[in-house]
């Protein structure tokens, strides 16, 4: 049997590795279905732009059953069972009878989906406690819909809470089919430390994305922070991915089989360079270390 590292599952989010060329939708599923394989790869992540054709999404499905791929898919917005239970639970329905569809039984959401600053845990006219009250509340609803579907919802640590305060909230809403989707790099955004995130969500985690931040030196008056994180390719930064590696092995309840799926965010793209190549460039050097930490490939 392989170890639990070399289970792992490497791949990419759809809008990290876009193609050249505009594709329709279809087109450019299979062209990333493709370019993905070539780099040893079997997750793509997304569905944001999937085709309204019913032959179509068919033709995607038997794509990835046929090359043993997974997409992995997002419930639909976030789930506000405060606001209108009612909607709320019409779109997680819509979005798992998707999912199950593309034989997808993980879906990832984030209850700071737009990164604003009123979701954050800054936002001083909606303290942070007040805030993980009302994330508790929705997600114990959604856990009731998807225990019942046999599904599991993986929230992202999303530029809103640390990860304890995410801890906090899932061990609330204690469900064996609600935990996070870790982002390895997005605990800059809420000035923590990305280990001291693992070490909180590890045990929480069905999915994730390897995202890398480069803490990096900032030209500025003596008035302002000298220093500032920006995403770089996955090994190039000051996120330690392998001790990362290793404490999900220890103590996620999907460790064998876990999805390493790379995100970029916040890229400076250097000057004279074209976005879409150093963003694919830099897609591919990070998809090769991570095959290589893992014991896939050279």
């Amino acid at each position: 049997m392989v170890s639990v590292r070399q289970s792992m599952k490497t791949g990419f989010m759809q809008f990290a590795y876009m193609p050249p060329d505009k594709k329709k939708p279809l087109d450019l599923i299979t062209w990333q279905a493709k370019e993905l394989m070539a780099m040893q790869g079997t997750v793509l992540c997304g569905g944001f732009s999937l085709p309204e054709e019913e032959a179509g999404r068919e033709e995607i499905r038997e794509l990835f059953t046929k090359n043993n791929l997974e997409f992995e898919l997002y419930a639909s917005g976030w789930l506000d069972f405060k606001t209108d239970k009612a909607k709320a639970k019409e779109a997680v329905l819509a979005s798992i009878k998707r999912s199950k569809y593309f034989n997808n039984t993980i879906l990832r959401s984030a209850y700071n989906g737009g990164l604003q600053y009123e979701f954050s845990r800054f936002n001083k006219a909606r303290p942070v406690k007040e805030q993980m009250k009302f994330v508790t509340s929705c997600l114990k609803e959604a856990a009731k819909i998807f225990e019942a579907e046999g599904v599991y919802l993986a929230i992202e640590n999303h530029c809103d809470f640390t990860g304890r305060e995410l801890a906090e909230i899932l061990s609330a809403v204690n469900s064996r089919h609600v935990g996070c989707a870790l982002d390895t790099g997005n605990s800059y955004t809420v000035y923590a430390d990305p280990n001291d995130d693992l070490d909180a969500l590890a045990e929480f985690t069905f999915t994730t994305h390897i995202k890398d931040m480069a803490v990096v030196r900032y030209e500025s008056p003596l008035d302002l922070i000298p220093f500032q994180a920006r995403g770089c390719a996955v090994g190039d930064g000051n996120v330690d991915v392998k001790r990362a590696l290793d404490v999900l092995a220890k103590k996620s309840p999907f460790a064998r089989g876990l999805r390493l799926i790379i995100e970029h965010g916040w890229m400076e793209i250097p000057k004279g360079e074209d976005p879409g190549e150093y963003s694919r460039t830099c897609l591919k050097k990070g998809m090769k270390y991570l095959n290589k930490l893992i014991g896939r490939g050279q």
